[in-house]
């Protein structure tokens, strides 16, 4: 179970998955072993469209509908518990923050020319729609030759921003400044995220069945 302030509502997730546009397809084959490959997606009514390079091992390894995962990762990165406000003589351990949406679903190849083309010129349009609209046939024509369609149906969304929700607005500041002052694009991203996600700290420690015998 996801505690509440790192839960993401259903827009979340989804904004999550359009903002970071690719993710990981996980598979595993009839052995147990496990194929992996970030690929882009499109969404049409209630699935995915993918597709990939017929150089792929991948997906020869799917040769029925088959369970898959898609893991769409945002910014992540270490927090150090000296940001904390902790009182002298105890201590608390540091942490690891990141955002996460996993997609759920039943995978199936379709090697349809028309499936093929429709995948390429759909991604293509979520992202240029100009080019699409402007891509030559006999282009079109060479490249679903070239490649492999892919469709995900999503029986489940799960997500997870875990972004220090649950510190005081004083310790997330501290935890923002040290990333900032990293400097890597992958510190300043995560340390936007942090300044993003609402607080929903308590602002007085919770005390549980103390607070009632002491009332008693």
């Amino acid at each position: 179970m996801i505690p509440h302030y790192f839960a993401l509502d259903d827009d979340e997730k989804m904004a999550v998955v359009r903002e970071q546009g690719a993710g990981n397809l996980v598979t595993a084959r009839p052995d147990g072993t496990i194929d992996s490959t970030l690929l882009p997606v499109v969404f049409k009514d209630d699935r995915i469209m993918l597709h990939m390079s017929r150089f792929n091992e991948h997906w020869r390894q799917i040769t029925k509908p088959t369970p898959a995962t898609m893991i769409f990762t945002g910014a992540h990165g270490f927090v150090n518990s000296r940001e904390y406000t902790v009182e002298v003589g105890k201590s608390v351990a540091s942490t690891w923050d990141y955002t996460q949406v996993k997609i759920h679903g039943t995978l199936t190849v379709n090697n349809e020319p028309d499936f093929v083309r429709e995948a390429v010129l759909a991604l293509t349009a979520e992202w240029d729609a100009d080019q699409a609209e402007s891509m030559d046939e006999r282009y079109l024509a060479r490249a679903t030759r070239a490649i492999v369609g892919l469709s995900m149906t999503v029986d489940r969304i799960e997500g997870k921003a875990k972004l220090s929700q649950n510190k005081l607005p004083q310790e997330r500041e501290r935890i923002a400044q040290t990333l900032r002052e990293q400097g890597s694009y992958r510190a300043l991203a995560l340390a936007a995220d942090i300044e993003a996600a609402p607080s929903k700290a308590r602002r007085v420690p919770f005390l549980g069945g103390l607070k009632n015998k002491q009332a008693s």
